[in-house]
């Protein structure tokens, strides 16, 4: 590593730590400065979600979820306690009006090709007891994820491509 990087990374959270790594496998010398504090990224709840607000939004969420798939297996075999779960999402739905929304939800992702289902009172109560009784349903998005995130960003700082040179200082 040279004393001068081509990039300097400020943060090694979980989006400092995805900088990095992409800067790396892009070839460029990295260098990455974090106070090991914590912050957003250990408060996070590691949601890895397909959102569908937007086209752009849809399109982006589901790019990111994809490098995530591919690289969860990795993750976890590398470092088990990254703890990445292809658990799905259940996009609960309290009323008739919320599952006609639930509806329009699996229409927008399953034409993007995003694996979901409705499900029904019943099969909701099946899948999931403990909640309340008398909902009208959900839409389950299987593909959606969890991970550990503090450990997913040193995963990601330790399986670079190319070595990320990292300093534990306090930038001001």
């Amino acid at each position: 590593m040279s004393i001068h990087p081509d990039v300097i990374v400020i943060g090694a959270g979980i989006i400092g730590a995805a900088c990095a790594h992409e800067l790396a496998a892009a070839g460029l010398s990295v260098q990455v400065i974090d106070a090991r504090r914590g912050g957003a990224t250990n408060a996070g709840m590691g949601h890895l979600v397909v959102m569908d607000d937007n086209p752009a939004e849809l399109a982006l969420s589901q790019s990111s979820l994809d490098l995530w798939h591919q690289w969860g297996p990795r993750m976890t075999a590398d470092q088990p306690a990254c703890q990445f779960t292809n658990c799905g999402t259940l996009w609960v739905a309290a009323n008739a009006e919320e599952m006609a929304a639930a509806e329009e939800k699996q229409q927008r992702l399953r034409a993007h090709g995003i694996a979901c289902e409705l499900l029904g009172p019943a099969a909701l109560a099946a899948a999931e007891p403990l909640l309340r009784p008398g909902l009208a349903g959900a839409l389950k998005v299987t593909g959606d994820s969890v991970v550990y995130a503090p450990n997913a960003a040193e995963w990601l700082l330790t399986h670079a491509p190319r070595p990320i040179h990292f300093e534990q200082a306090e930038v001001t």
